[in-house]
């Protein structure tokens, strides 16, 4: 396997004896911080909210190196949908991809022609796996969608991490992904494509290639029909954060199809064939809010079908982050998220 395509599971290795004693300082201010931000944050959130916030904001305002940052999370995507699957007795279900990548089905597998499908791409900026969080997201989606939708599946993709795998390897995998379901004998017209952060850029990058194609990229399929939609939870639309861990793939080919806020407003001309509805959602507090507002008027005058829900008080990946503390299957956001699956495989416009 070359490395642009690896899994790097090598990432994950055991804390080296340094990176213990760095850590060391900062385990030991946790319960202060996090005290502290309880009474700080609150913002009408509740005390487990508040205490994660805090939590996350604390250990992002560090200087990680990437390697340091997995191996303290440990575990990777696979390892976490595998615990995750044990946890609701679900079988692993679990779809091997050219390049590198594989798809982790959530429920049943739902891989036959005349089937629905939900295919998310997980954030984490490119270089981190899921967390655990997401899986009880995507479940709770998935259970949501099965009262109203007949025969539809959710399936998360897992595509290998940046600095190990540079950009545009995620976006090669999720092409891959794409083909491999339309291979199926998938309608287009049966599929939304989605994901947060990160996977919302990839989102859209997965668009751009299919308007703009790449030519170090495998060529995207064709189209017999629009997808049902797309979802975009807290787009990550410039690489700002963790940048220098993500550019050093981005050549100016590049530019466009993964920092979709650099885009002029003609490169979306033609995303209504592609994407006809689109639900857009942002955090009221969220750091990402200006350009995900911004890029959402842009796009939607390509696309007339665009909602864009604010979640009051919310932060980044609101209604995922609520899971994380057992709060999760609420909100506006959330309540938006489902009616637009829901209608969008439906095929209400």
């Amino acid at each position: 396997m070359s490395p642009s395509t690896s899994s790097n599971d090598d990432s994950f290795r055991p804390l080296t004896l340094r990176e213990r004693l760095w850590l060391v300082p900062i385990l030991l201010k946790l319960p202060i911080v996090v005290t502290i931000g309880i009474f700080r944050g609150n913002k009408g959130r509740s005390w487990s909210r508040s205490a994660n916030l805090a939590l996350t904001r604390y250990l992002f305002d560090h200087e990680w190196e990437i390697h340091t940052l997995r191996s303290f999370i440990g575990v990777t995507t696979s390892q976490m949908y595998q615990t995750w699957a044990r946890s609701v007795k679900q079988e692993v279900l679990t779809d091997v991809l050219p390049e590198g990548a594989k798809l982790h089905w959530i429920g049943p597998r739902r891989d036959a022609s005349h089937h629905k499908v939900f295919l998310y791409f997980h954030g984490g900026c490119f270089v981190l796996p899921t967390r655990p969080d997401y899986f009880p997201f995507l479940h709770s989606l998935q259970k949501a969608l099965s009262a109203d939708v007949e025969e539809v599946g959710v399936v998360a993709l897992e595509y290998s991490l940046a600095p190990d795998a540079p950009v545009p390897t995620q976006l090669r995998q999720a092409n891959a992904a794409l083909t491999h379901l339309l291979q199926k004998g998938i309608s287009p017209s049966n599929i939304v494509i989605g994901g947060d952060s990160a996977g919302a850029n990839l989102t859209l990058q997965l668009a751009s290639h299919l308007l703009h194609p790449l030519a170090s990229i495998p060529a995207p399929p064709t189209l017999s029909q629009p997808f049902a939609g797309a979802l975009l939870i807290s787009p990550w639309l410039a690489y700002s954060l963790m940048s220098d861990l993500v550019k050093s793939g981005v050549t100016p080919e590049l530019k466009h199809h993964v920092e979709p806020a650099t885009a002029p407003a003609g490169w979306w001309s033609g995303l209504d064939g592609v994407y006809p509805r689109l639900l857009i959602t942002a955090g009221e507090h969220e750091g990402l809010f200006d350009e995900i507002i911004d890029t959402s008027r842009v796009i939607g005058e390509h696309v007339k079908d665009t909602t864009t829900v604010v979640e009051p008080g919310g932060i980044h990946e609101d209604m995922i982050v609520k899971f994380a503390v057992g709060q999760g299957g609420n909100g506006q956001d959330y309540d938006a998220t489902v009616a637009f699956l829901t209608s969008s495989f439906r095929g209400r416009n």
